[in-house]
């Protein structure tokens, strides 16, 4: 059996302000290529197909339209899509029934029920169980286990009684490649490009959880951005977005082809390309020493604004810029390609002792106004008070809110 894997497309997603609509577009080319020429049995996709619960019209229909496009490029082409914790379950599984007359499951939640025996199951493994067909002959089955909040304190037991029914099933025997999919984050996996509190809205699994589930020949993930197999279970892989979602994912993104035959797992990386890159320019400093001052910044930012791209500026500054400064970064962009995606200032690091007073308690916090407490963060922030003219117009800010 041979199996397309990809995940994490968020489609919606407006990165800076700017619509990712053509990107998408660019990278849905791409895949109806790989497809063509890899000719699979299968695409798994493993969550977060939009970027948000409640996706606009005109992302639903951007996939609508590929998904039906999929099916007229290539009618055998099984497509089986989960949600993710960027998903709405019950949006994304609506259209089920619909879907299924183009060869696409779509697996939103699972079914949970109450039992009397703990042998019993207590969720509909029949509909998460997709039998992969070629030829009129079942070859392979997708486990089409979704994003699932209760997952992570008992992953080992759920995959092995889904197995379990699965091998018990009459249609079922042991030439069958069995592909196990899931949205969440393994402890071990690289997490370059993610934030913690992005990985933090998913409790992290350990490798071990999944060891002792055995037979399994393929673990198709999702979440985790970066492109990775997972060290300990090689047949375990995260196919990563297509392009990058942050600033932080500059790197190769790819979708996997995975050849399963006679119990051996082969996965081919294919490289993506990408429409609009993105830039740190001058380049991502580590600290104030490394980053470039503000007239030399400006001095070379002609060099790239003719190149389209995702520009994130980065600055040396020994104070917050004024709004001249950072209106004149903003204005040298207009009317040229690349796209002004914010700055990111460097200041310098504070000397040992320098720092203002903590607050201990909630009592000492509250007996500080606004204004005072304002002026404390500044001060803490920039290792300096807050500058006379700042003050006026910062006390003045915090009057008029108090009045209203």
């Amino acid at each position: 059996m041979k199996v397309l894997h990809t995940a994490d497309w968020h489609i919606g997603q407006i990165f800076h302000n700017y619509s990712r609509e053509e990107e998408h577009k660019f990278f849905f080319d791409q895949l109806k290529s790989i497809i063509i020429n890899e000719k699979p049995d299968v695409m798994v996709v493993t969550g977060d197909v939009f970027h948000t619960a409640t996706p606009t019209i005109v992302s639903q229909r951007l996939y609508y339209n590929f998904i039906v496009d999929l099916s007229s490029v290539d009618p055998d082409l099984q497509i089986v899509i989960i949600s993710g914790n960027h998903d709405s379950p019950s949006r994304l599984e609506a259209p089920r029934p619909l879907w299924e007359a183009f060869n696409v499951s779509v697996v939103g939640m699972i079914d949970y029920h109450t039992v009397t025996n703990d042998n019993e199951l207590n969720f509909d493994a029949s509909k998460i169980e997709i039998p992969i067909t070629k030829n009129g002959e079942i070859i392979g089955w997708v486990l089409a286990v979704p994003y699932n909040d209760n997952l992570a304190k008992r992953a080992s037991e759920f995959y092995e009684k889904l197995l379990t029914h699965l091998k018990n099933r009459p249609e079922y025997n042991d030439n069958q490649c069995i592909v196990a999919t899931g949205h969440l984050a393994v402890k071990s996996a690289d997490i370059r490009g993610h934030s913690a509190d992005i990985i933090g809205k998913l409790e992290c699994l350990d490798i071990d959880d999944f060891k002792s589930v055995n037979g399994i020949n393929y673990w198709a993930f999702g979440h985790i951005h970066y492109p990775q197999a997972i060290k300990g279970i090689e047949n375990m892989r995260y196919a990563g977005s297509p392009f990058p979602i942050s600033f932080n994912e500059n790197y190769q993104h790819s979708v996997v082809s995975v050849n399963i035959e006679n119990g051996t797992t082969e996965s081919t990386v294919i490289p993506l390309k990408i429409l609009i890159p993105i830039i740190d320019f001058p380049s991502k400093p580590s600290s104030y020493s490394d980053a470039l001052p503000y007239e030399t910044v400006m001095m070379q930012l002609f060099e790239i604004l003719d190149e389209k791209a995702y520009v994130r500026v980065h600055v040396q500054a020994d104070k917050p810029l004024t709004q001249v400064e950072t209106t004149a970064i903003i204005q040298a962009f207009e009317g040229h390609e690349a796209m002004f995606c914010g700055i990111q200032s460097y200041f310098p690091e504070k000397t040992e002792g320098n720092d203002i007073q903590e607050v201990k308690t909630l009592r000492e916090l509250k007996e500080l106004s606004p204004f005072e407490l304002g002026c404390s963060v500044y001060q803490k922030k920039f290792d300096k008070e807050m500058p006379e003219e700042l003050r006026k117009m910062f006390k003045e800010v915090c009057e008029e809110a108090e009045k209203a």
